[in-house]
């Protein structure tokens, strides 16, 4: 019981389920807390609370020990809401849990959303690490409410001014860091995209701006894990894996991959089933397989093969190269 909530001793059985609604409903409260609060034995408050939940559809009993018993869920405001999808997203990404629990669950938190919101967002997302609370939360308030903002971009060893019409918040998928993509206001609306740990006194100017929908072919190619397609134009690229990889694939979570096979000598082969490009395979595809290091092999189609061995290649060439040493400006 908190100090505001003294003891109210209540004979008529209707005060005491009125008095106990809106204590409900007001918080959380345990079967000891509402005796208390109510000047009554623990029995009589037990019985209470069983007639009670023949009357109040939404009493919720919250598991113990010990149990606690609350009407009604909490409103969530929108940036509470961004927030939790970004953490439901991050699940769907480690794969720890299934995706079809998560639908349900995404959908009721998007719904409220304003639609220039709902329409950004990523459909997978990523674990990240923490961010600034003050710029992540200034960021939230201006893409939901369609408010320009400015900023100090901090790059090494200077600070650049800089203004953006926000539109889409989402986690790198490779680092976890958060990005913000938007327009650039003072250059033609071009699409920008800024890291926001780097992102210095972010403030909200006045006015709006009309949200727009992003071209996927206007923002970075991230190294994301390619989605699953039912795409009638597609292709299968059947992979190899070896050594840890091999775990990772047959433990699950790679919803993009289809049902692995064990080799012989340990190896898992499976199929990866992406839509077709016009340039063969999708920009997604090459940087994730690239992702997986030497424990991955491409084996078909020829096509992919070839890109794959051309990557690899010229990643071992630039590997096998010496850097240049700068001697006043550290080590290259």
């Amino acid at each position: 019981m908190t100090p505001d909530e003294q003891s109210e001793r209540v004979q008529s059985p209707v005060q005491r389920l009125f008095l106990l609604a809106r204590l409900l409903r007001a918080r959380p409260h345990t079967v000891a807390e509402l005796a208390a609060a109510t000047g009554q034995t623990l029995a009589v408050t037990a019985r209470d609370l069983r007639e009670l939940q023949s009357l109040e559809p939404g009493l919720r009993v919250q598991p113990g020990p010990p149990q606690g018993y609350v009407i009604g869920t909490p409103d969530l405001d929108d940036a509470s809401r961004l927030t939790l999808l970004r953490g439901l997203d991050a699940l769907a990404a480690r794969g720890s849990e299934p995706a079809a629990s998560l639908a349900p669950l995404r959908a009721a938190l998007a719904a409220p959303l304003p639609a220039h919101v709902r329409a950004a967002l990523p459909t997978t997302g990523t674990a990240r690490p923490a961010a600034s609370d003050l710029a992540l939360n200034a960021v939230t308030q201006a893409w939901l409410a369609c408010r320009p903002i400015r900023f100090q971009e901090w790059q090494p060893g200077k600070r650049r001014a800089a203004r953006l019409h926000p539109l889409r918040i989402e986690a790198h998928p490779v680092s976890g860091d958060l990005l913000v993509v938007g327009r650039d206001p003072d250059h033609a609306g071009e699409v920008r995209t800024y890291r926001l740990g780097r992102m210095l006194h972010v403030t909200l100017e006045a006015g709006t701006f009309t949200p727009d929908r992003l071209d996927p072919a206007q923002t970075p190619a991230l190294p994301v894990t390619p989605l699953p397609t039912e795409a009638v134009d597609s292709v299968t690229v059947t992979l190899r894996f070896t050594g840890e990889a091999t775990f990772r694939v047959l433990e699950g979570g790679h919803a993009c991959l289809g049902e692995p096979s064990i080799n012989p000598d340990g190896s898992v082969d499976a199929p990866l089933l992406v839509p077709h490009d016009a340039g063969g395979v999708p920009r997604s595809v090459l940087p994730w397989l690239l992702s997986w290091g030497p424990q991955v092999q491409v084996l078909g189609p020829d096509a992919v093969r070839a890109e794959w061995q051309r990557l690899t290649r010229e990643a071992a060439e630039v590997a096998a190269l010496t850097p240049t040493r700068f001697v006043q400006h550290g080590a290259a």
